[in-house]
């Protein structure tokens, strides 16, 4: 980071930053920019969002809302002393304890007696199939015997290696240790047990399913480790949730499995009380409101499915902002978020780069004549994948402005932010790149307004910098000529002419309620899953009552990210990240005037988690 060409640009940006503050034309800016904050500080619309504390929390509906949440208190307060003292201090609770402490040692005897049992339980379940010994399993049954000789916890190498050292640099967690487990339960006869259950296990199902087979153990020790710290479910969501193609039921079972986590240690943890707060609130009645119109909906069972994919991602915002204590864990769940997004766009600049599985069947093809493709990575649309990238890229830039300089962390976040940015560009979604540019001019403006001073130069270079194709794609935003744009504004037209019926309590949720309806009311014979805008498509399925509480979600989440971006200096690392998370949100919403942003489950849950997120500014302690 010391080499000749970087130390020659940031003397240049120096010396060019110092006369130009020295400027007239500096000096016009400043005071122009001044005049506006001091309008924009007296505005209509900073008046409201500096209005009195909201006492949502403090309502009867609010109260009536978190019912639920005190009968898990009561019942806790019933069961903590008989039942849950008793269950916490278990041989079997001891055993998953050492299983979990041993598999993370990486203790060589544990993994020895894992093998050997493994490999002995599959070689039985051969012979009793009547088929011959497996040489491959026999081998590993002698690498397990092999281990068995020495007792060493890899893990424990970790925290002097330089390997390691580098990856924590590069992360910007340089405070993370490999002390995590506890050396007393990485001996002893109770490793030998736990192993060979699990082992047993794992190699019985492995004679009918190899893959699910061998990753029992991963399994098991994944879902011990959630019930013993429920944070590490809240990592793994997060991390898990952009990068598993094709179905959301497992991140659906990571999210239920984290949730259940929680209400046990809510169980046996004497300090622990849900948190309550006006956003959660507003997030409950708006499952209630979707709950009665999948009751009155037209494809009643599928609704209902639907809805419970809801209830699951919405109730996993209570799981981060219950167990996410401090300042580190949050910004190390913010990182993790980053570095899972980092791989997205990776994959999907590999996309465009070797060709791999991209198409323009998104591309209007007698409009754009020009070989233009659009990469989805993980997500399977490119429209979602620009969705995605529009919540996790500020936080990205967020990172790699307040780390610092001498740090390599900010480096690798300021090539991370350009690998989103370039994969945003290559999704060719007009929709995420108008709500990229709202982002933008909202984070600019309320972190350092004199920025805007940079625009008229921006627009003298992006003409030499822009591809022709990205012009032609911007410049055909409204053309009724390109199919896209004609295809949405006619499922448009059609789901208004089925609200002027349905829009006092909408058709039900999901896409088989739609599509029994929506068909009456189509123009042009155009089939869709759905309407092409999320407003829209809210008021379809839940009429207005669905709309107008999830703005009031909307509007309850803009407050508070506000208050928390003026709890300290807007220069601060916490406001600058709550201001990024809250203008991610802002370009999100607005994609979503062009698209049903909620149709894909994933980016269902990670709006949520967003939300959660931004909301555990107000909890978190330094630590």
């Amino acid at each position: 980071m010391n080499s000749l060409i970087i130390t020659a640009v940031m003397s240049f940006a120096n010396a060019f930053v110092a006369k130009f503050t020295e400027s007239r034309l500096w000096r016009i800016i400043n005071a122009i920019y001044t005049a506006i904050g001091r309008w924009w500080r007296e505005s209509v619309i900073v008046t409201f969002a500096e209005g009195g504390k909201a006492t949502v929390e403090g309502s009867r509906l609010a109260r009536w809302l978190y019912l639920p949440f005190d009968i898990l208190e009561l019942i806790a307060e019933k069961l903590r002393r008989p039942v849950a003292e008793g269950i916490k201090n278990s041989v079997f609770c001891e055993l998953g304890r050492v299983y979990v402490h041993s598999f993370m040692a990486l203790n060589t005897r544990f993994w020895g007696a894992l093998l050997i049992s493994a490999s002995a339980s599959f070689e039985l379940a051969h012979i009793a199939l009547g088929r011959g010994l497996n040489i491959y399993v026999a081998a590993a049954a002698v690498i397990g015997a092999l281990m068995l000789i020495v007792n060493y916890n890899v893990t424990g190498f970790c925290a002097g290696s330089r390997v390691v050292d580098f990856v924590k640099a590069c992360a910007g967690v340089k405070e993370i240790t490999f002390d995590f487990y506890d050396e007393g339960r990485t001996a002893g006869a109770m490793r030998f047990i736990s192993a060979a259950a699990v082992g047993a296990a794992s190699g019985a199902l492995m004679v009918l399913m190899p893959l699910y087979g061998a990753l029992v153990p991963f399994a098991v020790f994944g879902m011990l480790l959630v019930l013993e710290y429920p944070i590490t479910g809240v990592y793994a969501a997060v991390f898990v949730a952009p990068l598993i193609p094709f179905s959301s039921m497992p991140l659906a079972g990571i999210c239920l499995w984290t949730l259940f986590s929680v209400v046990i240690k809510s169980i046996y943890d004497h300090d622990f009380k849900w948190k309550r707060e006006g956003l959660g609130a507003a997030l409950i009645m708006f499952l209630v409101v979707l709950f009665i119109s999948c009751v009155f909906s037209f494809a009643r069972m599928n609704s209902l499915i639907v809805w419970c994919m809801y209830l699951v991602f919405i109730s996993f915002y209570f799981a981060i902002i219950n167990t996410v204590k401090t300042r580190t864990q949050l910004f190390g769940l913010l990182r993790l978020f980053v570095i899972s997004g980092a791989l997205v766009a990776l994959y999907g600049v590999m996309q465009y780069a070797f060709g791999w599985t991209t198409t323009n069947a998104w591309i209007d093809e007698e409009m754009f004549e020009e070989d233009t493709m659009r990469v989805f990575s993980t997500l399977a649309n490119p429209n979602v994948l620009g969705e995605y990238l529009l919540l996790v890229l500020p936080v990205a830039a967020v990172f790699f402005l307040k780390d610092k300089a001498k740090s390599l962390s900010k480096w690798i976040y300021l090539a991370i932010t350009g690998l989103m940015f370039l994969c945003l560009i290559l999704t060719q979604s007009r929709g995420c790149w108008i709500g990229f540019m709202l982002t933008l001019a909202i984070f600019v403006t309320f972190y350092e307004g004199r920025w805007w001073a940079l625009i008229p130069l921006l627009f003298c270079i992006i003409p030499f910098v822009i591809p022709q194709t990205i012009v032609d794609r911007l410049a055909s935003v409204g053309n009724m000529e390109d199919s896209s744009t004609s295809y949405r504004v006619y499922i448009w037209m059609g789901a208004i002419g089925l609200l002027r019926h349905y829009i006092a309590g909408g058709i039900g949720m999901g896409e088989a309620a739609f599509g029994q309806v929506y068909p009456f009311f189509s123009y042009n014979a155009i089939i869709a899953p759905h309407s092409h805008n999320t407003f829209l498509q809210l008021l379809v399925e839940g009429g207005i009552p669905a709309l107008c509480v999830f703005l009031a979600v909307v509007a309850v989440y803009i407050k508070k990210t506000r208050d928390i971006y003026a709890m300290r200096d807007k220069k601060s690392l916490t406001s600058a990240m709550s201001l990024a998370l809250g203008a991610g949100m802002f370009g999100f919403l607005l994609q979503s005037m062009f698209d049903y942003t909620f149709y894909n489950y994933r980016v269902l849950a990670l709006f949520f988690m967003v939300m959660a997120m931004t909301m555990c500014f107000k909890y978190v302690r330094r630590k």
